[in-house]
Parts: C-alpha cells; structure tokens; sequence
C-alpha cells in the first residue's frame, strides 16, 4: 500500500517547504559548516497529544508539527561520528523554522513521517 498519492493531496493539506541540512566539519583550524537546502513536498499537521507523548521529555513543551513527506528527513548524525556530522534537518515553513527531532521510515509505504519541534525566533 503506497499513501504518496494522499501526501500529495492539497485537499489533505499538502504544501511546500525547505529543508536545510548543515553540516559540520572539524579540522585543526576549528570547526566549520556548510549548509544545503531542497525544495521538498508533503504534508504538515500540528502534532497531536498523542504523539506530544513520543517525543522526549525535554521537547515535550515545546510547539511542534507532524511532517509527511517523501523526502527522506533525518535527525542528524552524532558529534562523535568522525570528522564530519550532520545536525538535525531544519523544515522552513509558515514563516517559522522547525528542527526535527524524530523520523519513521515508512519507506515500504512510500513516505516517511516526522516531527519537528519550533525553533527560537532570532529577533
């Protein structure tokens, strides 16, 4: 069973977004990064006290959204990986910039599910 039809649906609530995937390279000079971004589709939904519950207790109060995509969303690789990581993607949409922190592959079924909580504002 393929959903990406229903993910595409704008009647269902598909939109636009960006994706910013930084990442982050040590070497003796310090630290450096360079960012990408992509153009990506699906759908987005406010999350839902049900899965408020899946997310870890320090995110819990934050403002967060449920995110799916064919796209593959990642929530990063870890600081200790080697010479190079990746942080968290970064979806910017309604004006807000949202970092994900958890992602389902539901490849089998053509999408992917995630949750991305609501960055400070940097005003």
């Amino acid at each position: 069973m393929n959903i990406t039809d229903a993910i595409f649906d704008p009647e269902l609530g598909c939109t636009a977004f960006t994706v910013e995937r930084i990442t982050y390279t040590r070497s003796r000079a310090g630290t450096t990064s360079r960012s990408t971004t992509a153009r990506a589709m699906g759908c987005i939904h406010p999350g839902t006290p049900e899965m408020l519950r899946l997310l870890p207790e320090e995110e819990r109060g934050e403002q967060f959204i449920a995110i799916y995509t064919d796209y593959a969303l990642s929530t990063g690789t870890p600081e200790s990986s080697g010479a190079s990581f990746i942080a968290p993607d970064r979806i910017h949409w309604g004006g807000q910039t949202w970092r994900v922190v958890r992602v389902r592959d539901w490849q089998m079924f053509g999408y992917y599910q995630a949750y991305a909580i609501a960055e400070p504002s940097e005003s």
